[in-house]
């Protein structure tokens, strides 16, 4: 994840908010106690969604690692990871990243014998 604010991350995207709307909290891939962020909506004051859902950001939260359940919550009911389950997903991030570089090395391999026996 990077270390810039929800705010620097929308200016250097190609998503733009209108001025008079608040920058969201949070951003999308953004691991949050309950889950990961996929989805953002605004819901602007007046509107019937917002008289539904409430006002402000509504965020679209995967709560299980298959992707089958989303949740929809308020910004005020997001709540940040803790210390431990960020520690973990890192530990898991690099496990993925050490597979893959062996799985590299040994297609790597595999290449050049396939060359040299040509």
């Amino acid at each position: 994840m990077p270390e810039e604010t929800p705010e620097m991350i929308a200016q250097k995207s190609c998503i733009r908010f209108p001025s008079h709307w608040p920058q969201p909290k949070y951003h999308f891939g953004q691991l949050v106690k309950q889950g990961r962020i996929i989805g953002i909506e605004y819901q602007s004051p007046g509107t019937r969604r917002a008289y539904d859902l409430g006002e402000g950001w509504i965020y679209a939260v995967l709560i299980d690692d298959q992707g089958y359940d989303a949740d929809q919550l308020k910004e005020s009911e997001i709540k940040p990871p803790s210390l431990e389950d960020l520690q973990a997903e890192i530990d898991y991030e690099k496990s993925l990243v050490e597979i893959h570089q062996s799985n590299k090395a040994v297609l790597t391999e595999q290449l050049l014998e396939v060359n040299n026996h040509d």
